[in-house]
């Protein structure tokens, strides 16, 4: 089984499984919390909070990318390197979430989209010149979307308002970034 798939199967398991209990009490148990991490060390949660949703379209949606973007970066980097690809971007993600919300005891993220973005971003570094199909209908150029996408993101999350943590969105992507830069692949794409 791929990496890819299995970790799309453990975010669904764990999204469910969370569903069906009390989600706000498991997403406050395993999600990413940046100041219960600086006050209680809870350090474990710069992964396990990657693996829960809040509803099914974000649980989809997260799943359709990462398929797209995670099986091509698998094969390109194979299991080993690309492993470390997805928890770079789990990492990065979580580090620019708690740089930006250290102070905020209310701040509580989860999802799996700044590993989606550091495999996207790794996958738009290989391939600048690829089409894209934004929203399956608009193509554009892979590295104009990458721009837009790195705008929007800032831009939304120094506005602060609404649920999307665009600021995991950004760590995610950075992560993705340096990866690409850093770290050869193996296979063609």
């Amino acid at each position: 089984m791929s990496l890819t798939l299995l970790i799309i199967l453990l975010s669904a398991g764990a999204s469910l499984w969370a569903w069906s209990q009390d989600p706000e009490k498991a997403w406050g148990q395993w999600g990413f919390s940046p100041y219960r991490i600086r006050l209680y060390g809870e350090w474990y949660r710069f992964l396990t909070s990657v693996f829960f949703h809040a509803d099914w379209t974000h649980l989809l949606l997260n799943a359709l990318v990462f398929y797209s973007f995670g099986t091509a970066m698998e094969r390109f980097y194979h299991k080993g390197p690309y492993l470390l690809l997805l928890g770079v971007g789990a990492l990065a993600s979580g580090a620019v979430t708690y740089w930006r919300y250290r102070q905020n005891p209310h701040h509580l993220s989860i999802g799996l989209s700044g590993v989606v973005n550091a495999a996207v971003f790794a996958f738009i570094l290989n391939n600048p010149r690829t089409t894209l199909l934004v929203f399956l209908v608009l193509p554009m150029p892979a590295w104009l979307f990458a721009l837009l996408y790195l705008a929007y993101s800032f831009y939304e999350g120094k506005q602060g308002r609404g649920l999307v943590n665009h600021w995991a969105h950004l760590g995610g992507a950075l992560g993705g970034i340096l990866f690409a830069i850093l770290v050869p692949g193996h296979g063609g794409l």
